[in-house]
């Protein structure tokens, strides 16, 4: 059975921006009165929702919950512009263009905001290539201390016909595993991302790679296994 859908994350994954991810973070820190965190240390604790990863830097969910939009605008105005310079994760072309020339459909899966995510894809050029592009619509509390990656792919999968077997969902969190584990699809991890190679060990994902291309043989062995 080949694959039919694959699933990206995009921060972190597609985009090289954990730099500003990280500047991002430290600028929400400063603002509330903390020291800032090493990259060592955001990748040791980075976690969705995001109210976990404040909480074990020092800033209880309470207190980040009453001053959400003053938090939220320090990171946006500091990762709007870090984000400028960060590119597509090397590769990232090439087998996206792979893919679709096996007649595999493409999906963005962010907790981006949907504004800025079809922003950063257009403004690097390859929004066309994706059939679904399924960011965040806001931030609000409901964001910020659940998860809604796995409800919003599986409203995708139901809304379109896709069957989880056919698919392989892939990103830098440890969230992909735990939605590939939850649903029954194929999860691969990247270890280039916001989350340490220790931390995506330990996780249920069935592939960790260090390089994009390494998805070459990740499907085509599924190919030749269904043929």
């Amino acid at each position: 059975m080949t694959y039919k859908l694959a699933i990206f994350d995009w921060n972190g994954t597609l985009i090289d921006d954990s730099v500003a991810n990280l500047a991002g973070s430290n600028a929400t820190f400063r603002a509330a009165g903390l020291p800032e965190i090493t990259m060592e240390h955001y990748r040791d604790t980075m976690d969705f929702p995001l109210v976990h990863f404040y909480a074990r830097n020092g800033l209880d969910t309470d207190t980040y919950l009453q001053k959400t939009e003053e938090l939220n605008t320090a990171f946006m105005d500091v990762y709007h512009e870090e984000q400028k310079t960060a590119p597509l994760r090397r590769h990232a072309m090439d087998v996206l263009d792979a893919l679709l020339d096996k007649n595999i459909t493409l999906m963005i899966l962010s907790n981006h905001i949907q504004e800025h995510l079809e922003y950063q894809l257009a403004e690097r050029h390859v929004h066309a290539k994706f059939k679904h592009i399924c960011g965040n619509q806001n931030f609000t509390s409901r964001e910020l201390t659940r998860t809604t990656k796995m409800g919003r792919l599986q409203q995708v999968m139901d809304e379109f016909g896709y069957q989880a077997e056919d698919a392989f969902i892939i990103g830098d969190s440890l969230e992909e595993p735990d939605i590939a584990h939850h649903l029954g699809m194929t999860s691969v991890s990247v270890t280039w991302g916001c989350f340490s190679r220790a931390r995506l060990l330990a996780s249920p994902t069935h592939f960790i790679i260090d390089d994009l291309t390494e998805l070459y043989d990740i499907v085509d062995k599924r190919t030749v296994a269904a043929s």
